[in-house]
C-alpha cells in the first residue's frame, strides 16, 4: 500500500502519520451513542477493542463515526478476528481516559474515524502467526485471585477489581434485562469454578460478542483466564466481565492446564458435590448442630457438615415471584434444640428432594405448589451443607430416618 509504512506496536511514535497495524483482536466494548453531539442529522457513537500483535505488546483503539458506522463495524469485527489498520491517529494516553478500558502494554491508543482510517480483515502470509495470541492472557497469569478469597469480600461502594482463572461449570442461556435507565441490554450468567472452593461462582456478561462466544464454552472443559472481572454484589456475591475486562479462553499456560484436569477430577469422584466438599476440606461432613455450625462460621474457615433439624422455612412461589428469571437459589431455615440457621438452596437440589423440575412447580397452581412443599416443610430433615463463610448451600435435602445423629451440643 503506497505510502503506508507497516509498524509494529512495539515501535510507535506519535510522528508517525500512515502507520499499516496488523494484530489480532483480543476484546472488545459495546458501543455507546453519544446523543447530544450530532453531525449532519445523524448520532455521534464510538466503540473500542484491544488488538495484540505479539506476546507482549497489546493496544487499546477507539472506533468514532455515525451510529450506523460504529454498529456496522462492531457487528462486522469480531474477537479473534485478525485485521489491518491504515491510517490510525496515534494518541498518548492519559489516566482519566484509561480507567475503564483494558490495562494494555502500549503507552499510546489509536484512534480511527470513520472517512480518515480504515480496517480490514488481514490475509496475508503471516496470518497463522496471529492466532496462537489470542490464547495468551492479557496480564500476568500468575498474580490471579482464587474464588475462595472473592467470596469473602464484603459488599461496598467503590469498585473492586481481580484477576481470575476458572473453569466454567454451566453456561446460562442469554436473557435481556432492564437497566435502571429503562434500556433493554442482554446479559448472560456463566457458573464458575476454581481449585480453592467447591463452591462456584457467577460470571454476568454483557457484551454481546462475549455472550455469543459463550455458546462454545464447554462445562468443565473450557477455562477462562479473566483480566480485571468487577466484583459486584446482588443478593450474594459475583463477578462481572465488564469494560475493563478481557476474556481468554482456554488460556496456553501451566497453570490453566493444571486447573483444567484438577476440576475434571473433582467431577469424578463418587459420591457428587458433597463427596467433593468432604474431599477439598479433608473432613468428612460429620453431623453438627445449629450452634456447632455457627461457631464454625465464626472461624471463617470453609467447611462440610450434616445437619439433623427441622425445616422451617421453604416458600416455593419464589420460583413465581422471583425477579431473576434464572432463579438459582432459595432462601431455607433449619431450627434444632441449639437454634436457628438460614441456609440458601440450590433449585437443582430442591428438584431432586421433591422428584419435580422447577418448570413443573412453577406452572401449578398455587395450592397445589403450596401442598407439596409439606413434605419436608415443618419436619425433621437431614441436610448436607457447604459453607464457605458467610454462605451456607444445602448440598442435599432428605426427610431424616430414626438412624440418623442428633449431635446434643
Amino acid at each position: 500500500m503506497a505510502g503506508v509504512q507497516k509498524v509494529r506496536l512495539n515501535n510507535l511514535n506519535i510522528n508517525i502519520k500512515n502507520a499499516l497495524i496488523i494484530g489480532i483482536i483480543i476484546a472488545k466494548n459495546s458501543p455507546r451513542i453519544i446523543g447530544n453531539k450530532k453531525k449532519n442529522g445523524d448520532s455521534r457513537g464510538v466503540m473500542s477493542f484491544t488488538l495484540r500483535d505479539s506476546d507482549v505488546d497489546t493496544i487499546n483503539v477507539d472506533v468514532w463515526g455515525s451510529e450506523y458506522f460504529v454498529i456496522t463495524f462492531y457487528e462486522r469485527f469480531l474477537v479473534g478476528d485478525v485485521v489491518e489498520i491504515s491510517s490510525p491517529k496515534i494518541c498518548i494516553k492519559s489516566g482519566e481516559n484509561e480507567t475503564f478500558r483494558p490495562q494494555v502494554s502500549s503507552p499510546f491508543y489509536l484512534s480511527l474515524n470513520e472517512g480518515s482510517s480504515d480496517v480490514s480483515i488481514f490475509s496475508g502470509d503471516t496470518f497463522g502467526a496471529y492466532l496462537p495470541l489470542l490464547h495468551i492472557p492479557s496480564k500476568a497469569s500468575a498474580g490471579y485471585c482464587g474464588l475462595a478469597e472473592v467470596m469473602k469480600f464484603t459488599e461496598r461502594s467503590d469498585n473492586i477489581y481481580v484477576d481470575l482463572l476458572v473453569v466454567v461449570k454451566s453456561v446460562q442461556p442469554a436473557k435481556t434485562i432492564k437497566t435502571k435507565a429503562g434500556v433493554d441490554m442482554s446479559v448472560r450468567g456463566v457458573e464458575i469454578v476454581d481449585n480453592t472452593t467447591p463452591a462456584s461462582l457467577t460470571l454476568d456478561i454483557f457484551d454481546l460478542d462475549t455472550i455469543q462466544r459463550a455458546e462454545e464454552w464447554r462445562a468443565l472443559e473450557s477455562v477462562l483466564f479473566i483480566a480485571d472481572a468487577r466484583v459486584a454484589w446482588r443478593g450474594r456475591v459475583r463477578v462481572q466481565a465488564g469494560a475493563r475486562s478481557v476474556v481468554t479462553h482456554q488460556p496456553h499456560t501451566s497453570d490453566a492446564e493444571a486447573l483444567r484436569l484438577y476440576i475434571r477430577n473433582q467431577a469424578g469422584i463418587r459420591g457428587g458435590e458433597a463427596a467433593a466438599w468432604a474431599a477439598w476440606s479433608g473432613e468428612r461432613a460429620c453431623a453438627a448442630s445449629v450452634a456447632q455450625i455457627r461457631d464454625r462460621l465464626a472461624a471463617g474457615a470453609p467447611f462440610c457438615a450434616s445437619l439433623h433439624a427441622l425445616l422451617t422455612h421453604l416458600n416455593l412461589d419464589d420460583l413465581v415471584t422471583a425477579t431473576d428469571i434464572n432463579l438459582e437459589e432459595l432462601r431455607v431455615r433449619f431450627a434444632d434444640h441449639t437454634g436457628e440457621l438460614t441456609a440458601r438452596l440450590p433449585v437443582k437440589v430442591l428438584e431432586e428432594t421433591l422428584g419435580l423440575s422447577a418448570e413443573q412447580m412453577k406452572t401449578m397452581l398455587a395450592e397445589d405448589r403450596s401442598a407439596i412443599r409439606w413434605r419436608v416443610l415443618l419436619e425433621q430433615c437431614s441436610a448436607k451443607l457447604a459453607v464457605t463463610p458467610p454462605r451456607i448451600i444445602v448440598l442435599s435435602l432428605r426427610r431424616a430416618s430414626p438412624a440418623d445423629p442428633i449431635p446434643l451440643y
